[in-house]
């Protein structure tokens, strides 16, 4: 039964008191700022399809990460999205594994052409977690026709090799047409002398130096690094197309027998040469009349340099620049093509690669690399680290003032990537993304919009600690191990050769730097910068204009100074 109630109207509120208010305007408030969000979410989504919204946490709370937290090739949209950090899964080989590449690689990566970013996206495999570990080489010819023959000529020499080895000396070989063999060492740097072999620059103009003299003169090429100096190279390489690791000890013992016709052990040193006497060595009757097959006749040379004499070479010598030039190198790209056949990094090192290369080769990228060579105690001592871009900032404004030369109407983006060997420094300049009240002191607003400040977030070591203790008070001495070591020698190797791969670089005017512009193989593509200069205290940037192709450095200078080339 019904309950017999009269129906009564309820009177509106005209007002709203107390919590009520309160969440009432909350309510309103958080409806708008959402309404707002997607308005700008539907807006951004056209002038950047490639980002995605998400509350990842690894982007540090931003509410416009740069992607998903899982790659998916099978979106409704059906478009490939990068993670927001990518991940690096363990190299399975036991190898090295680097760190994941850092955060402003995928923020950069963004801003490429939607076409360009599924083309990068698709070679993150989703699977392992981790960018695509291909290393292509010579693929299009693009290194010359040697390569087969001088492969071949090795395998056949070392063969021979092993026979001496078990003494076993076939009757069968002239003499005058044995194998030849020459080696490059790198011995542990001694104590309380200069007569090391470097650092990483030094050590690769010789080492790739050797590799052209055997190559031109039909030797089988061997490598060695002292075992704790700082670490065996075979620890940071592969070697993709010739065997050149060996024991010195070994050889030198088995080639050491005068009465033996078929061996013979020299030893050569041009370590520290200046150029003129450099160019004596390599070239004593002159470079149209010396005959490299008889300057070392030792069936088994045995090489220490920290210099290059490639260039010097073709500029010395129009005889071996033919012979060169026949084989399909070249004062640009010998000392790229050389190294690329000698080496190949491991495969956690050519998946971090790989990563960077990609950006950088991007037709709607424009990239800048930047190599600043502060002073050893910023490595020998972080923790007094205090280079800043106050002090440095001429490199960044040298970069910009390139970068506006030579953007062009394809380049969408502009990627300022930064190699030094000051943390403080590095962490300044990756800053510049979000700061851009401070970014705005060293690049144009005109290009400021469009670019992106990147890094590896490599760690940051010296591979030669026992060189910097000689004229450093180095505060906390670290163990020199493998483990240790490992990480800043790759780290050494990875960043200059991605140098090397961004389109222009701006760097300082010391050998690592010039390594990575022989390595670009692209002449008149790099500015060698000065070092700041300091008056009452105060440091004065230099007053560079890079605007101008007259500012690039040539091949030709680099190779006299430093270590030569």
């Amino acid at each position: 039964m019904a309950l017999d109630v009269a129906y009564q109207r309820v009177q509106p509120q005209t007002d709203l008191k107390g919590s009520l208010l309160f969440k009432y305007r909350l309510a309103k408030g958080l409806t708008m700022v959402s309404l707002l969000a997607i308005v700008l979410m539907a807006a951004s989504s056209i002038f950047y399809p490639n980002f995605m919204y998400t509350t990842d946490s690894n982007s540090g709370g931003d509410t416009t990460s740069d992607s998903t937290n899982q790659p998916s090739q099978n979106n409704q949209d059906g478009r490939c999205y990068l993670p927001a950090t990518m991940k690096m899964p363990t190299s399975p080989d036991g190898s090295y594994t680097p760190p994941v590449p850092h955060r402003s690689l995928v923020r950069a990566v963004n801003f490429a052409s939607p076409e360009e970013y599924q083309g990068y996206c698709e070679q993150y495999d989703q699977e392992i977690g981790g960018y695509s570990d291909v290393w292509k080489y010579n693929e299009n010819g693009e290194c010359g026709n040697w390569q087969e023959k001088y492969i071949k000529l090795h395998k056949e020499s070392m063969d021979i090799m092993e026979k001496y080895k078990n003494g076993d000396f076939p009757s069968d070989i002239d003499v005058a047409d044995r194998p030849k063999f020459i080696s490059y060492l790198c011995k542990e740097v001694p104590k309380d002398s200069n007569r090391g072999c470097g650092g990483l620059a030094d050590r690769m103009g010789g080492m790739i130096s050797t590799m052209f003299y055997a190559l031109l003169t039909d030797r089988a090429y061997l490598l060695n690094w002292a075992e704790m100096n700082p670490l065996p190279l075979e620890a940071v390489l592969e070697r993709p197309h010739v065997e050149w690791s060996h024991d010195p000890e070994e050889m030198e013992a088995l080639f050491t027998d005068e009465r033996n016709e078929l061996l013979g052990y020299q030893k050569v040193d041009t370590l520290n040469k200046k150029a003129k006497v450099l160019t004596n060595i390599i070239f004593p009757d002159g470079g149209e009349h010396t005959e490299w097959k008889d300057l070392w006749n030792g069936t088994y040379v045995e090489v220490r340099s920290n210099r290059g004499y490639i260039l010097r070479t073709f500029e010395v010598s129009k005889k071996y620049a033919k012979i060169a030039n026949d084989m399909g190198l070249t004062t640009e790209n010998a000392f790229r093509c050389l190294t690329n056949f000698l080496f190949r990094p491991t495969i956690g090192a050519r998946r971090f690669l790989n990563a960077y290369k990609q950006l950088f080769a991007m037709e709607s990228v424009l990239s800048i690399g930047i190599q600043v060579r502060t002073d050893d105690n910023a490595l020998a001592n972080p923790e007094f680290d205090v280079n800043n871009l106050e002090k440095w900032g001429h490199f960044v404004k040298c970069a910009a003032d390139l970068a506006a030369f030579k953007k062009r109407d394809h380049h969408n983006h502009i990627v300022f990537f930064l190699v030094t060997d000051s943390a403080h420094l590095r962490d300044e300049f990756i800053s510049m993304n979000s700061n851009r009240e401070l970014a705005a002191k060293y690049i144009p607003e005109d290009i400021l919009g469009i670019s992106s400040m990147v890094i590896t977030g490599l760690p940051i070591e010296h591979i030669e600690p026992d060189q910097i203790a000689k004229y450093i008070d180095v505060k906390q001495h670290r163990e020199v191990n493998l483990a240790r070591m490992t990480p800043g020698v790759n780290s050494a190797f990875m960043e200059n050769w991605l140098l090397g791969e961004t389109q222009y670089r701006v760097i300082s005017i010391q050998g690592y730097g010039k390594m990575a512009a022989f390595y670009s193989g692209d002449d008149k593509t790099s500015i060698s910068m000065p070092k700041p200069s300091k008056v009452n205290d105060v440091f004065v940037n230099p007053d560079i204009s890079c605007a101008s192709d007259d500012s690039f450095t040539t091949f030709k200078w680099l190779s006299n100074t430093w270590s030569l080339g």
